[in-house]
């Protein structure tokens, strides 16, 4: 059902009114207030609706929002195109045969007055039906240039032959030919003029779906491949206008024919890999064909890379991923302002050594740069300080093969040819290519004072010595490997290997085995990790390597839309060697009163069994929490009566119980083995020798039975667990470090810097949000850019002065 537009006592423009119904797909972003204000003067209203003059007819139509926006473009043709009235046709008939017609919504005629010149499509607001629409009605009339838009977005195309469209940068005026248009040569000032990225014109995942549509879909070949080599070579084409104002682009379609365009692009595609060496083979060429590529080079020949802080290899990249990559990888690429806040905070230093162990396509990478060279990437040369840092100090790892060829192409733009990004699982370093271990050996941690562990670590590449480690780990997948397990504390629980793990659990151990003493690290990880109770043991084991600095929520929208999980990003400075000799101090102060506290905890449950009856609001607060920490679960014992009745050994109770048997089952066990273990014994008291011998076997097989019953039935029951803590050495010990850990983190208790994120990066959607003047257009950046709407920034500079409170070494003054 659509909305009532209430015209009572409505103050608002009529514009504003008639876009506002939720079911309205048309915008006016496109066109300016003056356009919109002339065109609102053509509006009136009548018995409760509004009614719009048309300019070239002098009738008035129902004021549909397609209606406005056809006006709006009328509007323009007179007015900033200069094309007389006399030229424009709306609703022209075209016919596609001898039956079936369709009526064009705008049409500007050639010359003659006969023949259409520009056909406009503004009816279908989705791009898809709206582009098939438009090149229907250029092909049956032969018209050269169709131009689609719903008053947010525009296409412009030019037919070169039947279904061959290419697009062009600009409508003719009417002074103009197309040729004009096409033979335009373009230099860097040009392009920087005519840049689409600005004002938010579009996008490059727009681009790209106009592309997929007209050709990638269709083209038999890899679509992230092929858009790379032409953002690479685009990119160069870039570089060196930037650095040689002299020079011409090459990067354009203009009149040129598909085998001169295929050329020119292959040039610059030759000519960036020998700048920018290791990305590609010297063999890879453009695999496109030579009328699809001209189409792509029409798309992407307008937007200016450089300028966007090269943010667009990261849309193109997130574009090109297929979907269910990110899923089964959990690959959800870091926003911009997010890397951005979290650079800000960590505050790297032109000295210092950088590393994301799931580096992705780079962007806490690029960001470092940006942050120490106090700017953007403009394409000319860093200061000497950004460049030594770009070269020498910026080090990846990732194990998607695309991820890596995006950030050594961004590594090596930004390092003037050199990269430290290597493809490899950070997780298992016994699985790394020589390469990557030749390219790291030099940022191994040394151990002077124990020759064994260091010559351990030179061979086992375990722990580094970077200054800042920044990560957004793959959150999707679990880690089984026993021989990548063995390598983390994370993976053992209770004095046992783990059968799988989650892989982010993993890296957070990993980035801080790749952490120097007194280095600090941000990792993004899920929400329920930092406040799950059963996740205490990971809690424990932060606190037990490094000092929490702060922990700032995400708004759940940040990695739509490929996740609606909600994610925190953790802040840590690992402990120096002097910080963990100072915690072992504290421990150590602690060893007598904790020797006390067990004798008591024995005194008071010294004939405790498994099926004792405790009052769990006496149990000591540190025990209990212990016993929830170290423990699967907890069963109550007035319900195995029931349970014994009601449950059996089917293949469903087995299931359900994860593969262990009901505790009342067990229980019925331990009860039959008590049993045939009495009247063994009894029947011992009146054996022959013979029989005697026979019999003492059985009883020892059935004593270790019962045994191992009471174990496992102790060990999920809450009398059980106690005598296990009291009785077991191994457990007893896990207690004691747990208890101690307590004190510790009583005496350090130091302040942390809290903070959520309230205004998401992005909408439902996943779309960014976009800060806006009153009326309605884009607030920009100074380079013309459209600035995201969010709240990280505060967060980072909140963070700021706490850290500069605090004397955090990083943020000295």
């Amino acid at each position: 059902m659509k909305e009532v537009i209430d015209m009572t006592n409505n103050s608002r423009p009529k514009t504003t009114q008639i876009f506002s119904a939720s079911d309205v797909k048309h915008g006016l972003s496109l066109f300016m207030d003056r356009e919109i204000r002339t065109v609102e003067g053509l509006i009136i209203e009548r018995d409760g609706k509004f009614y719009i003059k048309c300019q070239i007819k002098d009738k008035y139509k129902v004021a549909k929002p397609e209606e406005i926006v056809r006006q709006l473009w009328v509007y323009r043709l007179l007015n900033e195109y200069n094309y007389p009235k006399e030229r424009i046709d709306v609703e022209r008939v075209v016919y596609f045969g001898s039956r079936d017609s369709g009526l064009a919504d705008v049409v500007v005629l050639q010359e003659d007055l006969s023949h259409p010149y520009i056909i406009f499509e503004v009816k279908r607001p989705q791009r898809t039906a709206g582009l098939e629409q438009l090149k229907s009605y250029c092909n049956a009339e032969g018209a050269p240039i169709g131009v689609w838009s719903n008053g947010n977005e525009m296409i412009r195309l030019h037919r070169e032959e039947p279904n061959i469209f290419v697009e062009v940068p600009r409508i003719p005026k009417v002074t103009e030919t197309l040729r004009d248009i096409l033979t335009e040569r373009w230099t860097l000032r040009w392009l920087e003029e005519h840049d689409e990225l600005k004002q938010g014109k579009t996008t490059l995942k727009k681009i790209l779906l106009d592309l997929e549509e007209l050709v990638l879909g269709n083209a038999g070949v890899d679509p992230f491949e092929e858009i790379f080599k032409l953002i690479y070579a685009k990119l160069y084409d870039e570089w060196r206008g930037i650095n040689a104002p002299s020079y011409k682009l090459e990067f354009f379609v203009g009149d040129r024919s598909t085998e001169q365009v295929k050329r020119a692009i292959t040039n610059l595609l030759e000519g960036a890999k020998r700048e920018w060496q290791g990305v590609f083979e010297p063999t890879d060429k453009i695999e496109l064909r030579n009328d699809h590529l001209k189409v792509c080079v029409s798309f992407l020949e307008k937007i200016k890379l450089f300028n966007s802080n090269l943010r667009i290899i990261d849309e193109a990249f997130e574009y090109l991923i297929p979907q269910v990559s990110k899923k089964r990888e959990g690959q959800f690429f870091t926003p911009r302002p997010v890397e951005d806040m979290i650079v800000e905070m960590l505050n790297p230093k032109a000295d210092e050594f950088i590393i994301d162990p799931a580096c992705g396509s780079a962007g806490f990478l690029l960001h470092s740069v940006m942050w120490v060279a106090g700017g953007m990437i403009s394409g000319k040369p860093l200061p000497e300080n950004a460049r030594n840092f770009a070269q020498n100090k910026i080090y990846g790892i990732d194990f998607a093969k695309k991820a890596v060829k995006i950030a050594k192409a961004i590594n090596l733009i930004v390092g003037d040819g050199k990269s430290h990004v290597y493809k490899d699982n950070s997780l298992a370093p016994h699985t790394w290519e020589d390469e990557t271990k030749s390219g790291l050996r030099g940022r191994l941690l040394r151990f002077p004072n124990n020759p064994e562990k260091d010559r351990e670590n030179q061979s086992k590449f375990l722990y580094f010595d970077f200054d800042v480690l920044m990560t957004n780990p793959p959150f999707a997948g679990t880690v089984k490997e026993r021989d990548i397990l063995r390598l983390y504390n994370l993976a053992e629980r209770n004095g046992r290997w783990v059968n799988k793990i989650g892989r982010h659990i993993l890296f957070l151990e990993r980035s801080l085995q790749f952490t120097r003493p007194g280095g600090r690290m941000a990792i993004v990880l899920p929400q329920g990790l930092l406040n799950n109770t059963n996740a205490e043991y990971i809690r424990r084991f932060i606190i037990d390597e490094a000092r929490i600095l702060a922990v700032v929520g995400l708004h759940g929208n940040t990695f739509k839309p490929h996740t609606g999980t909600k994610t925190s990003v953790l802040f840590l400075q690992k402990y120096t060697d002097e910080e963990k000799e100072k915690i072992e101090q504290t421990r150590a102060k602690y060893e007598g009163e904790w020797e006390e506290f067990l004798r008591g905890l024995k005194e008071k449950y010294q004939n405790i069994a498994w099926n004792s009856s405790v009052d769990d609001e006496e149990i000591p607060e540190e025990l209990n929490s212990f016993l929830e920490n170290y423990f699967e679960s907890r069963e109550e014992i007035e319900e195995l009566l029931e349970d014994v009745v009601e449950s059996g050994e089917t293949e469903e109770t087995e299931e359900e119980n994860r593969g262990r048997k009901p505790l009342a089952v067990l229980v019925q066990e331990k009860s039959e083995l008590d049993d045939a273990l009495r009247e063994k014994e009894e029947e011992l008291e009146s054996a022959n020798a013979t029989r005697k011998a026979e019999l003492k076997k059985e009883i020892k097989t059935l004593q270790s039975k019962i045994n191992k019953l009471t174990k496992e039935i102790s060990q999920r029951t809450l009398a059980g667990q106690i005598s296990l803590v009291l009785s077991e050495e191994r457990i007893t010990e896990a207690f004691k470090k747990y208890w101690l850990d307590g004190k510790v983190m009583q005496e350090m208790d130091y302040p942390i810097f809290f903070a959520v994120n309230e205004k998401p990066v992005k909408d439902e959607s996943g779309e960014y949000r976009y800060k806006k003047n009153p009326d309605g257009s884009f607030v920009l950046d100074e380079h013309g850019h459209p600035i995201i709407d969010h709240d990280l920034d505060e967060i980072a500079e909140a963070f700021i002065k706490f850290a500069k409170e605090q004397g955090f070494d990083f943020w000295r003054q």
